[in-house]
């Protein structure tokens, strides 16, 4: 038979070579679909089925994940959680962090993987915690786990020509790719966070401030009492309060005046 290129549809000639085959998945059955609408940016990656090959895949990265932290011991906690996490993305996880001289157990959704640090949302608040303070995470009780590498992210026509054809350019111009392909340090993502105000806790206390300028020795926060300068290293979370729970203080600010004009 012509050999075929991997943008060309089937042909007559091959779609009837196709449909005479007693075991159609030696022609790659998963992919013939795809192949005839010209959709195939490549060759067909196997002679598996897609399901068989998909069992595979995750059966080869769950060793290799694993291999890579025996092989580094001293990193396996970080690879591994960046590996779960990074499965979970946009989806609910229960994560038990330590701080000070307790562990806490915090519920939230996955909002960013980094490459030292996790950010966990929840209704009304947002974290920034480091893998070193840490204990574990897991997926809720009860809450469906949906394991996918992309979540969230749709992958049109025209963004996949772009990933391939100029890839770099294309992520770095979408912050949304960026968080996917890419693991920002805590450092470099909380550049983008300088002037919010945020609650930040050490072994030593909690502190209170806006984000005035970050390296990677220490964060600085500004408040009405002078600046803070906080070691990144005794650093063991950092929570910033969204505007719904500032709505929901206000709430309960004016329920207290109106019960006071009544009483009075």
């Amino acid at each position: 038979m012509k050999k075929r290129g991997p943008h060309q549809p089937l042909t007559a000639e091959e779609k009837q070579y196709y449909d005479n085959m007693p075991d159609k998945t030696n022609f790659l059955k998963n992919d013939y679909y795809a192949l005839k609408q010209g959709n195939g940016y490549t060759s067909p990656p196997s002679s598996m089925p897609a399901h068989e090959l998909k069992m595979l895949k995750e059966y080869m990265h769950q060793r290799n994940t694993k291999h890579l932290g025996d092989s580094l011991p001293e990193k396996k906690k970080t690879i591994v959680l960046i590996r779960f996490l990074k499965e979970k993305r946009n989806q609910q996880v229960k994560v038990r962090v330590k701080q000070k001289d307790q562990v806490i157990d915090l519920l939230g959704r996955v909002s960013a993987v980094g490459r030292d640090f996790v950010a966990i949302t929840t209704v009304t608040e947002r974290y920034w915690l480091p893998y070193s303070c840490v204990e574990s995470a897991n997926v809720p009780y009860g809450v469906p786990d949906m394991p996918n590498s992309h979540q969230q992210v749709v992958y049109d026509e025209e963004l996949r020509r772009k990933l391939l054809m100029n890839f770099s350019t294309t992520v770095l111009n979408q912050d949304v790719l960026k968080r996917q392909f890419y693991e920002e340090s805590l450092v470099v993502h909380l550049q983008a966070w300088k002037g919010t105000k945020v609650k930040v806790y050490t072994k030593d206390g909690e502190f209170k401030g806006k984000i005035s300028t970050i390296d990677w020795k220490a964060l600085s926060l500004k408040s009405s009492e002078g600046e803070k300068m906080i070691p990144l290293g005794e650093i063991q979370g950092i929570k910033r309060s969204t505007p719904f729970l500032m709505l929901s203080h206000f709430a309960d600010w004016v329920s207290e005046k109106v019960t006071g004009v009544r009483r009075r």
